[in-house]
């Protein structure tokens, strides 16, 4: 009984070693996170200003010389119309959800 209640306690011990260890991912973990967040906002921000770029690019070539779209501008249209569509595309070439020859 009494080597039961050893044993009991050595694997108490041991789990709180571990704990602690857990505790100190934690804290570096946590720690990482604020560079991670300004990281997020620097590659959000290349993101709206290439798209800022790229819509403004695209809607000045597209201005209709005789109020029809051409065949070679659709694609154009279909990526970079819009703001919002040149950010995803955008974000899609860059994350892997797009080619980069289709984009």
């Amino acid at each position: 009984l009494r080597i039961l209640r050893v044993i009991r306690i050595i694997r108490l011990v041991r789990v709180l070693r571990l704990i602690g260890e857990l505790r100190t991912i934690v804290i570096c973990i946590a720690g990482s996170l604020r560079s991670l967040m300004w990281t997020v906002v620097l590659l959000v921000l290349v993101i709206y200003i290439t798209g800022v770029y790229l819509t403004s690019t695209v809607s000045d070539y597209r201005q209709p010389t005789d109020g029809q779209m051409q065949q070679e501008e659709e694609p154009l249209a279909q990526y970079f119309g819009t703001l919002f569509r040149s950010c995803l595309t955008l974000y899609q070439a860059v994350s892997g959800g797009i080619s980069w020859d289709i984009a």
